[in-house]
Parts: C-alpha cells; structure tokens; sequence
C-alpha cells in the first residue's frame, strides 16, 4: 500500500465570445457581454492518502476565477473513505451528490469531460446549474448480489448547501436556497456482457427556505441515465423532473430536463462530439425563474496532444423562451498535472 499523499491536479484556458443580448451570467471566471474574452477557469487540486488498506482521505480543492479575475477557494470534496467490502464502501465528509451521473463522475478538472462545458442541468450549482450538487454528510456504494447483471446501489444523507446564482443577469445576485437535510436513493446496473454500460436512476428529496423570503418548498427530483463508454465511442444520456412544493400556496411547479451527448474518436486524437440539452422550467417558479425554457445543439471537437493535454473548440446555439435565440463559440485548453 502507498503511503503519503498523492497529488493531482487540473488546470485550462477557455476563450468565449457570445452575441447573447441582453447580456447574462457569463461562465465562471468570464466576461459578461459579446466581446469575446479569456478565463483560467477552474484549477483543480485532488489530495489522496491511504490510513489503512480499506481506508482513505480524499480532499478536492478548487481555486475558482470570477468576473473580476480574481480568485476564490472551495473545498469541493473532503472524504473519509472506507470499504468494508464490495458491498460496502462508506464515505463521510463532503460530497458530490448522486443527483446525476455527470456529476458522480465529471468532477472539477474540464480535462474530465470531452466537451468545453457541462450541460446547464448539470452544471455545479455555484456556476448556474440547477441540481444540489454538494453536500455534508454520510453516503455509501456496492454491489447487490444479482450475476452478470452487475446490480449497484447508492444511499445518501446530508445537509445541502446550495447558493446559486441567476443566469439571466450579467452581474447575477444569488438565491441561496437554505436546504435541509436531504435523502437519496439509487440503482444502476454496470453487466458484465457489455463492457462500459452503465443504466440506472436515483431519487433525492430535502425541503428548501430560501433566503429572504417566507415559503417552505419541498423539493423532489427524479433522475435516469444511459450511459454508454468505449475506447472509440461515447454515448452519455440523462433526464431529470424536478418538482417543487410551495407549503404556503400549495403550488407545485415541474422542471423537466434532458441531455444527450454522442462522440466517436477518429484515430488517436481527435473526437468529434455533438450535445442538444433541455430545460424546461415555469417563469413563474420560485426557483427557476431566469432559466424558463431553453435548449438547444452544441458541436464541437476534441484533440489529444497526449495523455495531459487536450484542445477543444465547440459552437453552441441556444433558443429561448420570450427571448432571442444566440449563438457562442468557445475554445478550451485543458490540461492535467
């Protein structure tokens, strides 16, 4: 067994330019407006340490641009790990929730992911996105006895703590959402007759008091993925509903969501990519007001310089609920250390 801390890290350079008008919430660490600009983005520090052979220290570190190109510290992840067996393999600390499979596996590190960006649903929630993506608390994964089937569960509780901000602002203020405590549950199957499959879906439920306002909502979100991962191929698909409870007006508002990402490497470097991803949310949700309904394609490619180092470029149309259509081109280096 390895001892001592072990180190990653991740880093890249993202260009934007956008003719989205009115201006809104730019990516992190980006301008608002059309002109075209540059961000370091997020640089991402992952900290392992073995304590024993079935128990780990798992830290992730964030140091994150913002608009004013200044820099500021998230500890995305720190975990006590410990597995008993391949049944059980328990975590406490902070965690990435299981919400969704993009978010249980793409960590922070754009080097992770083939494509420039993370669909909107799936976007960290400190970045725009609409999913509880972090909390604190205990989780635990394994296998449940079923064959080839290759049968997983996943279990979670925990305090959340989301604060996101408003996309539809160039200068966003932010709705922190006060969660409570929150439970969530999940199955997925990875079969041995298919290699680098994996299906499943995962409930989660806590009950939110945004700040400054006076209503309890009662939140539900219900999520299933296909997931399909080859050395050549990829197929990455999810599809949310999330409902949203007010107690106080016993109103109840349904914000379905997809996307679907489709890849296929040609030779040894390059791999195009093309994404379309939906959201659909009232203009008169408590919560996700300034996303309303938007969707729309994203294409792009995707080049290995080796196994550190990846350039990508990727043009993005979006359509609007009430509001003009736009059009963004980004280009990404993104590296790892």
């Amino acid at each position: 067994m390895a001892r001592g801390i072990q180190f990653q890290g991740f880093g890249g350079l993202t260009y934007r330019a956008s003719d989205v008008k009115p201006p809104e919430a730019p990516l992190i660490g980006l301008k608002a407006g059309s002109a075209g600009n540059f961000s370091i983005g997020d640089v991402d520090l992952f900290l392992t340490s073995h304590i024993t052979p079935k128990m780990m220290v798992l830290s992730e570190i964030v140091f994150s641009q913002n608009v004013r190109q200044e820099f500021e510290t998230d500890v995305e992840r720190m975990l006590l790990k410990y597995d008993a067996n391949d049944y059980l393999k328990m975590s406490f600390g902070r965690y990435h929730t299981a919400t969704s499979y993009y978010n249980s596996v793409f960590h922070h590190g754009n080097w992770l992911q083939t494509a420039v960006d993370r669909p909107l649903v799936v976007e960290f929630a400190d970045h725009g996105g609409l999913l509880p993506s972090q909390a604190v608390g205990a989780s635990a994964t394994g296998a449940i006895p079923s064959g080839s089937l290759g049968l997983n569960y996943n279990l979670e509780y925990g305090t959340g703590n989301t604060v996101r901000p408003l996309i539809n602002q160039p200068d966003p203020a932010e709705i922190n959402e006060e969660n409570g405590n929150h439970v969530s549950g999940g199955l997925f199957i990875k079969p041995d007759w298919l290699p680098g499959l994996d299906v499943g879906g995962n409930i989660y439920h806590d009950r939110l008091s945004p700040e400054g306002t006076p209503v309890h909502i009662g939140q539900t979100i219900g999520s299933m993925h296909a997931v399909y991962m080859a050395p050549k191929f990829e197929f990455l698909g999810e599809g949310f509903f999330i409902q949203h409870k007010v107690q106080e007006t016993h109103q109840t508002f349904n914000t379905p969501a997809f996307y679907a990402l489709i890849s296929h490497k040609l030779g040894t470097q390059w791999r195009p990519y093309f994404r379309y991803q939906y959201v659909n949310a009232s203009s008169a949700s408590p919560l996700y007001a300034d996303v309303s309904l938007r969707h729309g394609p994203s294409a792009g490619i995707r080049y290995d310089f080796n196994d550190y180092l990846a350039i990508k470029t990727q043009y993005d149309r979006t359509y609007r609920r009430n509001l003009p259509s736009f059009n963004e081109a980004l280009a990404q280096m993104a590296f790892r250390f």
